[in-house]
């Protein structure tokens, strides 16, 4: 879609080595672990990191961690995700994807193809 061309073409690369870096590092999952305050305070460490703020920040991590361009609250919907996964709350026959998944898939995505 356009707003997804949008997007990608935004350097959704840099955001998207930020969030691997965050990931591998655990301050993600730490942030999560934290509940609401936690996610609000990584958030905005992480936008000022990228000099990014409001829709150049959130849209591509919704992007990124959810697949999808809308939705609920981002910060509430990865929180559930966290939890879900971490618990096995949902069976991958539901078509539930943990973030660790989610975290696989983008980290082989082909940043370079997005490019073109």
């Amino acid at each position: 879609s356009t707003e997804g061309k949008a997007i990608v073409e935004d350097n959704l690369a840099e955001v998207g080595a930020g969030l691997i870096a965050a990931y591998d590092s655990g301050e993600f999952a730490s942030a999560l672990d934290e509940g609401s305050a936690g996610w609000q305070k990584w958030v905005k460490r992480f936008g000022k990191s990228l000099n990014r703020k409001g829709k150049s920040l959130f849209m591509p991590l919704r992007m990124l961690l959810t697949g999808k361009l809308h939705g609920p609250d981002i910060g509430s919907t990865l929180l559930l995700l966290y939890k879900a996964g971490k618990c096995n709350a949902v069976s991958a026959a539901a078509g539930f994807t943990t973030l660790d998944e989610r975290f696989r898939t983008i980290r082989e995505l082909d940043w370079d193809s997005l490019k073109s």
